[in-house]
């Protein structure tokens, strides 16, 4: 499947981290912190490219399709070293709206 077709077709997986929280009793991130998630245009994207960049570096690290072994390596790299602040942002994002809303102030 190409990346054009996967995230139409991954259903929740892009937000499986967070839906993970809520199952957690050990986490204060509840079920209904999630499902607001789910209704945050911002967070869906942040956490659709999350996925995508997390399953790319999967592709990558399995693919041999490339000749050039430097520039699998190259590839490989630039993804890597872009998934750790993506995932980053995502969770700064989910705790600061996770901290306004225990705040009691409520975005519009």
């Amino acid at each position: 499947m190409t990346f054009k077709h996967r995230l139409p077709n991954a259903g929740l997986r892009p937000y499986a981290h967070e839906k993970g929280r809520a199952r957690n009793d050990d986490d204060e991130f509840e079920y209904a912190d999630y499902e607001r998630l789910l209704s945050d245009e911002t967070y869906c994207r942040l956490a659709e490219l999350r996925w995508l960049a997390s399953e790319l570096e999967t592709e990558l690290a399995h693919d041999d399709v490339l000749a050039d072994s430097d520039v699998h390596d190259a590839i490989f790299d630039a993804v890597a070293n872009t998934d750790a602040p993506i995932v980053e942002a995502v969770d700064e994002y989910v705790a600061g709206k996770m901290a306004t809303q225990r705040s009691g102030v409520y975005e519009r």
